[in-house]
C-alpha cells in the first residue's frame, strides 16, 4: 500500500510539473523573458526527474 501511494504522488507531481512547464512556454512570451524561460525548464526537470522515478517505481518487484 505505501509503494501504491509514493507512485500515485510521483505520477501526480510528473503530470503538473509537465502540464506547468507546457503552458509556460506555449502561453508565456519565453524569448523575452528569461525568468519564465528558467522556471518553465525546471519544471522539464522535475518531469523527467518524476519520469525517471516512476520507471524506477515500475522495475523494483513487490
Amino acid at each position: 500500500m505505501p509503494v501504491q501511494i509514493i507512485f500515485l504522488v510521483a505520477v501526480g507531481i510528473t503530470l503538473a510539473s509537465g502540464v506547468a512547464a507546457t503552458s509556460i512556454v506555449m502561453l508565456g512570451d519565453t524569448r523575452r523573458n528569461a525568468g519564465q524561460r528558467a522556471v518553465a525548464e525546471k519544471f522539464a526537470q522535475i518531469a523527467m526527474i518524476g519520469a525517471t522515478a516512476i520507471v524506477a517505481l515500475l522495475a523494483t518487484p513487490d
